[in-house]
């Protein structure tokens, strides 16, 4: 195996090789958690003490058990078909779908916070509320009822049990008067038991959900717990600090009994109580596991001495909370690095002041120590809003930096563009939207003319697109501005057309390239607003997926309730990804993150330590299953805030506060300033910028380059031809990512395959069962797909047509076309299933369906799926779907996809495979090979040479014939040509 633990310090080795039974890892800040995890995981494989799949491995983010996987593949010598590494609602949901039909809910569907607030909003009439549905404005408790039944769900709190407390508080039987406190108890519990009703009635779980039946599956199915006890022979847990009591019970359950669970935490960087974490998780690991074995690393690989020394005089504070004052442990970081740090504390006149002097501290550094990047810098706050004024200080200093917030998509420029443009498509005489879109850049409109054209429509009292309708009679309009507008008159007549029979995705592609808007951030090198553009994307996409008919209309009227609910637009964001920039981001957006410099910004009274907010609905006392702990809660965990803050600097960290905020009285220095030892209890008032210490900032900022978007870490067999066809067009796609145009082909193909994936696992998991659904409910519910052994074609069909994707054809009739041919190709399958059914292989108990694996090729990973694996005489044959007609001949182009998938099913399927085929669905047809050793060493070599082209290429265009054939051909400059 890959680990070298001659490469880890003695607490590290020991906490990797731990052999069985409960371990307990107190990981200080930087100390290498994340690689103890993933090397002990390396390790256990190593020893052959476990398979991949017999690891189950947790963390709190997407992003994190992406990472952690990551790190696995790279400590593994050879690749894997499934490791269990994932957030514990992706695990939650992976089990209950798995073992649906168990519940009650096979085909259940996961609901976000929006939807959620959706459904309650559909259906507040049946929700029998009074105090919670004021008449002025009843959707303003909304989002407090769901914020209070998901920390329900997170301390097990079930709508059954909330009933029967606020049952037990009537008294002598006679209705509660509307106002008491008893009243809007007894209504908060019974719109608890009314939302889960909903839920369950349209086939719905939420986030809480997961975990909950997750948890009351294993209890109530003993025979499924004991399956995954056997699964699983080791469980690891990171961040063990931020579970919830419901995520605890789970994951103590699936250990039990032989508890070889390994969990690390750090209770000084516990930040997360608003989402349901709870500190005394940790102090009840140590009473559920006396006996567990407890490491403490302290040993810190990022930060300098003395930003260490001071965290911990900080964090000390605390006590006597602490996990070290409790256990009589030494919690005290010892920096690795011989690298001298410092700790800064800046005081200004004015919060403008604050932020002028960060940016020009920043370029400051920038020009003394020229190794220093955009990157190493980063600007914490407390809160969103606190971000503005120094983004506006960094934009006039010029220099380029990222806000990293988690939500905001919705009010992003570029996406309020978009939205504007859509609007327009539903209404012309949407003036506010067609006002911005005549602002657009690339549209590059006169500004004289747009006020002329606005001054019009206000004097006539006419909306702007009917001026724009008989601009040639308006006076002082440009020649140019005259050929510009009624291009955009057209590209909203071309396009409000294609709204009338096409879905929003294809809209959206087709603004994007007719109007030259993609074109324009490409030859600008408008990175982030591409991003942006990618991630609304996938909004659509989902939204599509997610309704019956996915116009123009029905997004624009989903997106406004969604915005009426407070949703802002999630937003997707890699630390590691995009150009070099200064990244602003909260302080719990950073946890786990490092730079060089951290400034820590506004720190004074009531902004940090910011004031607490009760919850809008508080859970009763009694149904509370956790105790709090004892002194001031909210600021203890103000100052773990504050410390995960100041551990995240490497060398310099900068903390600064200002005297006037804006408001009429100054701001009092904080509290955390005081216990630093910056300011005494009771401070005379400082002239500003009395304690700065640094040279005058330079007059003009540095010239700054933008650095290359890093290469993915994973690659796949599309991503390596798209970069051999074009490394150009292998940027715009795999690196840029920017949305394109499908095609009928690829909508087809997808539905075909989706179908057949369906109607074959449906097929063979034989899931005629029948017993009591957990929820309590007989029968089917709403929504829920029934199934039996016994599969027609009109069964078929039927998943057929629940499974078309109906966009990017070109006509109804093609449209109509293509749906024939599907159920004609489905009928041949159909048929040949009949007479010949074939053995899909079980790996792992599960059907080699879509068949993930990771493949190892030198230092390099791809990934990929293989469309079903059959068991057949002395092996196995790897089938892979064709759209298309038989091929009299396969050349070495179409070997070679199967030729991977042979590799991948032999050296890390541990399978014996005897041929690799092509099934052309439309004429029934097979045409089967094997590839020859040298065939696999050749391509081996070739797979790994391509990535070390693609790691090493300036992705310069390689232009030909094929650029006729390419998604990127509108908006690409080198189209045709011989590339720079």
């Amino acid at each position: 195996m890959g680990v070298d633990l001659g490469k880890l310090n003695l607490e590290q080795k020991e906490a990797v090789i731990h052999q069985d039974g409960p371990l307990l890892i107190v990981a200080g800040a930087g100390t290498g958690k994340t690689r103890v995890i993933t090397d002990r995981i390396a390790y256990l494989i190593g020893q052959e003490k476990a398979k991949p799949e017999e690891i189950l491995a947790l963390t709190f983010t997407e992003k994190a058990a992406l990472e952690m996987e990551e790190r696995v593949d790279r400590e593994m010598d050879f690749g894997y078909s499934d490791i269990w590494v994932s957030t514990f609602h992706s695990f939650a949901e992976r089990v209950l779908k798995e073992n649906g039909l168990d519940i009650g809910l096979p085909d259940f569907k996961l609901l976000d916070q929006t939807g959620a607030w959706l459904l309650m909003r559909q259906n507040l009439e049946n929700l029998n509320l009074k105090y919670y549905k004021p008449l002025g404005n009843p959707n303003k408790f909304i989002r407090a009822l769901l914020d209070h039944f998901s920390k329900c769900k997170d301390q097990m709190i079930y709508p059954k049990e909330y009933l029967e407390y606020a049952d037990s508080l009537k008294t002598n039987l006679t209705d509660l008067p509307e106002e008491s406190e008893e009243a809007r108890i007894q209504e908060v519990a019974q719109a608890y038991h009314a939302y889960q009703q909903l839920l369950l009635e349209n086939n719905f779980l939420d986030f809480g959900d997961l975990i909950n039946y997750c948890l009351q599956l294993f209890q109530k199915r003993p025979i499924i717990l004991q399956k995954y006890r056997e699964k699983f022979k080791y469980i690891l847990l990171d961040e063990f600090q931020d579970t919830n009591k419901a995520q605890y019970e789970l994951i103590k359950l699936i250990a039990s009994p032989k508890n070889n669970l390994t969990v690390t935490a750090d209770d000084d960087q516990a930040i997360y109580k608003w989402r349901g974490a709870s500190v005394s998780n940790i102090k009840q690991f140590k009473l559920d596991f006396p006996k567990a074995k407890e490491i403490c690393l302290v040993k810190n690989y990022r930060s300098g001495q003395e930003i260490l020394d001071l965290s911990y005089k900080f964090i000390q504070a605390n006590n006597p909370n602490r996990l070290e004052f409790i256990s009589k442990i030494d919690k005290k970081l010892q920096a690795q690095t011989k690298q001298q740090s410092f700790v800064k504390y800046l005081h200004f006149k004015s919060l403008n002041e604050e932020a002028k002097e960060t940016a020009n501290t920043i370029v400051s550094i920038l020009e003394k120590t020229p190794d220093t990047k955009l990157s190493d810098f980063a600007i914490l706050v407390r809160a969103n809003d606190s971000a503005v004024p120094f983004a506006s200080a960094l934009d006039k200093a010029g220099l380029q930096y990222q806000f990293l917030a988690s939500r905001g998509l919705f009010q992003k420029p570029v996406i309020l563009d978009i939205i504007s443009y859509l609007k327009l498509l539903d209404n012309y005489h949407e003036s506010l939207a067609l006002y911005r879109v005549l602002s657009l850049p690339f549209f590059n409109i006169n500004n004289q003319d747009v006020m002329l054209i606005t001054q019009e429509s206000h004097e006539h009292s006419q909306s702007v697109y009917e001026t724009l309708s008989k601009l040639s009679v308006v006076k002082g309009i440009t020649y140019e501005t005259l050929n510009k507008i009624t291009f955009l008159l057209s590209l909203i007549n071309r396009h409000t057309e294609m709204a009338k029979t096409k879905p929003i995705s294809e809209i959206f592609v087709a603004f994007l390239n007719d109007s030259g808007f993609l074109k324009y951030l490409v030859e600008k090198d408008k990175l982030l607003e591409i991003d942006f553009l990618t991630q609304f994307y996938k909004k659509i996409q989902g939204f599509k997926d997610s309704v019956i008919d996915p116009s123009l209309k029905n997004f624009l009227a989903q997106l406004i309730l969604e915005i009426e609910s407070g949703e802002q637009g999630k937003m997707e964001f890699d630390i590691d990804q995009g150009p070099d920039t200064i990244k602003i981001m909260t302080i719990h957006s950073a946890k786990g993150l490092e730079f060089k410099y951290v400034f820590v910004v506004s720190i004074v009274d009531k902004r940090f330590p910011s004031i607490e907010r009760k919850d809008a609905i508080e859970i009763p006392e009694p149904l509370v299953k956790e105790q709090a702990g004892e002194g001031d809660i909210h600021l203890q965990e103000e100052r773990r805030l504050f410390y995960v803050a100041m551990t995240r600097a490497k060398q310099g960290l900068f903390l600064t506060s200002a005297s006037n905020y804006g408001g009429k009285t100054s701001k009092k220095p904080s509290l955390f300033l005081v216990e630093l030892g910056f300011v005494t209890p009771k401070p005379e008032r400082t002239k500003a910028g009395q304690e700065q210490t640094l040279d005058e900032p330079a007059k003009e900022p540095p010239k700054l380059n933008i650095e290359k978007w890093p290469i993915p870490d994973h690659f796949s067999y599309t991503q390596l031809v798209a970069f051999n066809k074009c490394p150009y067009q292998y940027k715009l796609a795999h690196i840029l990512k920017i949305p394109i145009k499908g095609r009928a082909s690829f909508s087809f193909g997808k539905t075909l395959h989706k179908t057949l994936d369906d109607f074959l696992r449906a097929y063979f998991q034989n899931a005629d069962k029948t017993q009591e659904s957990l929820f309590g409910f007989s029968g089917n519910v709403r929504g829920q797909t029934s199934y039996s052994t016994s599969y027609s074609f009109d069964d078929l069909i039927e998943i057929y047509e629940k499974n078309w994707i109906g966009e990017w054809y070109e006509s109804k009739a093609q449209k109509q076309e293509y749906k024939k041919l599907g159920k004609e190709v489905l009928k041949k399958f159909y048929d040949d299933f009949v007479k010949n059914p074939p053995k899909v292989l079980k790996i792992n108990n599960e059907l080699a369906l879509e068949t993930s694996f990771h493949l190892k090729a030198g230092e390099y990973t791809l990934i990929g799926k293989i469309d079903r694996i059959d068991e057949v005489r002395d092996g196995v044959c790897i089938i892979d779907y064709k759209t298309g007609k038989k091929k009299d001949k396969l050349e070495k182009d179409d070997k070679t996809q199967l030729l991977l998938y042979q590799i991948a099913a032999e050296e890390y399927l541990k399978l014996t495979p005897v041929g690799l085929a092509y099934y052309y669905l439309e004429t029934g047809d097979k045409i089967t090979f094997l590839g020859s050793e040298a065939e696999k060493q050749k391509l081996k070599e070739e797979i790994i040479q391509t990535i070390e082209k693609i790691y090493s290429s300036n992705f310069k265009a390689t232009s030909g014939f094929h650029c006729q054939f390419c998604d990127f051909k509108d908006i690409c400059q080198f189209t045709n040509n011989e590339g720079e």
